[in-house]
């Protein structure tokens, strides 16, 4: 069976002067709004490659940044404890040693080491809340 609307004999008849002027428009139209929305998607690809090319640059750099802080320990390294200091426990984090213990005051402390560069961090003395 043959399709009703598109007869053999009948053949496609020119449009009217206005509806090839609306038809112009449309096309015009349907360029412009798809040559927009391609401009778009190109602009949205191209940050993402732009966003993904920084971070990897910059995550490249922080791993640098990183290796370079946590430097090898030495093989050998001596640590100077102040006078009259007993060691209660030691724990290590990466490249940091604290060393907690008490003087012979009583009174306690802790040290933080740096075995990467074995310098002394910090000293925190620890006193009992006053009531």
């Amino acid at each position: 069976m043959s399709n009703p609307n598109f007869a053999d004999e009948e053949e496609e008849k020119p449009l009217d002067p206005a509806m090839e002027k609306v038809r112009r428009k449309m096309v015009r139209l349907l360029f412009i709004s798809s040559s927009a929305i391609v401009l778009a998607l190109m602009t949205v690809l191209g940050s993402i490659v732009y966003k993904a090319n920084r971070s990897s640059t910059a995550s490249s750099a922080q791993a640098d940044r990183t290796a370079a802080s946590e430097a090898i320990p030495a093989a050998r390294q001596e640590l100077e404890l102040p006078t009259g200091f007993t060691i209660d426990s030691t724990s290590l984090s990466g490249n940091r040693l604290m060393l907690s213990g008490h003087m012979a005051d009583g009174s306690r402390k802790i040290i933080i080491q740096d075995i990467g560069t074995g310098k002394r961090l910090t000293e925190i003395d620890v006193k009992p809340a006053q009531p």
